[in-house]
C-alpha cells in the first residue's frame, strides 16, 4: 500500500484528456481583389479571355489649300490569356471524424477554402518578378519613399500609354518598415511634426506614398539573400481573369478505411499583365527581419 499525499501526478492514468479549444493557423488574406482589374470569362465564350487594343492616331496641321493624301492607319493588338485550374482535395475517414474533438472538426472545413485562397494570391505575386525593374533599389538595398515614387511617375507619365487609375504598392511587410525608418529617420535630433511622421510613430506605417496606395501582403516570399519582390502598379496593369465561380464538391469511397468522405474544391483563373513594361514595376529590395 502506498504511502503519502494524493495528487495530479499519482493519479495521472485517470485524467481524461479534454481539446478545450481549436484554432486555424492565421493566414494573409491577400491583395489581389483589390488591386487588380477583376473580369470573369463567361459562359459560351470559348477557352480565352480577349481583348483588343487599339493604337492611338496622329493628327497633322493643315492649310485650306492642303491636299491631305496622308491617312493614319488603325492598329490592334490581342492580349489573350487562357484560365487554368486549380484543385485541392482532402479525405477524411469516418472513424476520424467519430474520434477527433468537436472544436477541431469545426474548424476543418476553413482549411481548404484558405489554401485555395492562399494559391491565388501567390500565383499574383508570382508576376511581380516579371514585371519591369529599372524603378527597385536593388538586392540588399532597403526600401525607400523615392522608389515608389518613381516607379508612380513613370506609370502616370509614361509616354507611350500614361495610366489614369489607382496605383498600388504590394509590399512584404519588412519592406513597409524600411520606409517606416526613413520617415521617423529625424526623430532623434528633431522635433516631431504633426501630419504623417506622427502618425508613422504611433501606429505604423500605412496609407498612401505619393498617391500610391500602400498594402501589406505577408504571402511575398523572402529569398535566401533576405530579398523579396514586391510590386508598384496601376490596377488596370493586371488582369484577373476568372474561369468560373469556385466549387465544391464531396464524394464517397465506402471501402477506404471503412469509409471516407473526399471533398473536392476546384477553381479556375488567370493573371496576366496589361500593357506590359508601362504600368508596373517590379520592387527588389532587402526583406531582413527588423530588430529595432
Amino acid at each position: 500500500m502506498a504511502a503519502g499525499e494524493t495528487t495530479s501526478g499519482t493519479l495521472a492514468d485517470s485524467l481524461p484528456s479534454m481539446i478545450a479549444d481549436a484554432r486555424i493557423v492565421r493566414e494573409y488574406d491577400g491583395t489581389w481583389q483589390r488591386t487588380t482589374d477583376v473580369r470573369t470569362l463567361k459562359d459560351g465564350t470559348g477557352l480565352n479571355w480577349q481583348e483588343i487594343s487599339l493604337a492611338q492616331l496622329v493628327a497633322q496641321d493643315i492649310t485650306e489649300t492642303t491636299n491631305n493624301e496622308n491617312p493614319q492607319q488603325i492598329a490592334d493588338t490581342l492580349l489573350s490569356v487562357e484560365p487554368t485550374m486549380t484543385q485541392i482535395l482532402v479525405k477524411i475517414t469516418d472513424r476520424t471524424y467519430r474520434k477527433i474533438a468537436g472544436v477541431v472538426e469545426s474548424k476543418m472545413g476553413t482549411l481548404a477554402g484558405n489554401a485555395m485562397a492562399r494559391k491565388k494570391d501567390e500565383d499574383y505575386l508570382s508576376l511581380f518578378s516579371g514585371f519591369s525593374g529599372d524603378a527597385d533599389p536593388g538586392a540588399g538595398q532597403p526600401m525607400t519613399f523615392g522608389h515608389i515614387a518613381a516607379a508612380k511617375s513613370r506609370i502616370t507619365s509614361n509616354t507611350t500609354e500614361p495610366a489614369t487609375g489607382s496605383i498600388f504598392a504590394i509590399l512584404h511587410g519588412f519592406q513597409i518598415k524600411d520606409i517606416q525608418d526613413t520617415i521617423v529617420a529625424g526623430l532623434g535630433t528633431y522635433n516631431v511634426p504633426k501630419g504623417m511622421t506622427e502618425d508613422v510613430f504611433k501606429s505604423g506605417f500605412q496609407g498612401t506614398v505619393t498617391g500610391v496606395n500602400v498594402f501589406e501582403d505577408g504571402n511575398i516570399t523572402i529569398d535566401g539573400a533576405a530579398d523579396a519582390i514586391g510590386a508598384v502598379h496601376a490596377k488596370e496593369a493586371v488582369v484577373a481573369v476568372m474561369g468560373m465561380s469556385i466549387k465544391t464538391e464531396t464524394r464517397r469511397d465506402p471501402a477506404y478505411g471503412g469509409g471516407a468522405d473526399e471533398v473536392y474544391m476546384t477553381d479556375e483563373y488567370a493573371f496576366v499583365e496589361r500593357s506590359a513594361s508601362n504600368w508596373a514595376y517590379g520592387q527588389t529590395s532587402d526583406a531582413t527581419a527588423p530588430t529595432s
